[in-house]
């Protein structure tokens, strides 16, 4: 059989049918549909993990977890709205929105805030909230207090329930 041509490439075959079973599988699997995945994830996988001719930070991965979608919560923030909601509702705060707030804190360098919280006294506070706090994050946070007249509270789960808060001012 002659080689059949497409464009510049030479296929030795003319279809899958006509390929060994192996290559046939092969390129089947390569042309399945990947599924999609859920509409309620928090964080979405990168499309890949291979840093782009453009040196741009789309789709990498950052110490090895996934990156942060905005407007989208992770599990531990998920709880902490849970519990400002109660805190509202019992009257100890006015109001409160997750990442509502971006803070300039140096050219090409922001933080937003987790959640932005009114206390029933009337007075502003950032709650950054973080399962694990890494250095860069921290210095983020200690800087934003020093710019910003916020209060500006760090917030982790407490061993044994509840919640652990340090103070940045």
């Amino acid at each position: 059989m002659a080689p059949k041509t497409k464009g510049r490439r030479s296929l030795r075959y003319g279809t899958t049918q006509e390929m060994p079973e192996g290559m046939r599988r092969l390129v089947e699997a390569s042309t399945a549909v990947a599924p999609q995945p859920s509409a309620t994830r928090a964080y979405r996988p990168p499309a890949a993990a291979q840093p782009s001719a453009s040196g741009n930070a789309a789709g990498k991965v950052a110490r090895g977890r996934p990156r942060h979608v905005p407007g989208e919560m992770n599990k531990t923030e998920e709880a902490y709205a849970a519990y400002l909601t109660l805190q509202l509702a019992a009257g100890a705060i006015a109001w409160f929105r997750f990442e509502s707030v971006k803070l300039k804190l140096a050219e090409k360098t922001h933080l937003t805030i987790d959640f932005f919280v009114m206390t029933a006294a009337g007075d502003l506070e950032a709650h950054e909230v973080k399962g694990f706090w890494e250095e860069d994050a921290r210095v983020k946070v200690k800087v934003a207090a020093a710019m910003y007249p916020f209060r500006f509270l760090a917030v982790q789960r407490a061993p044994g329930g509840g919640w652990k808060t340090e103070v940045f001012s």
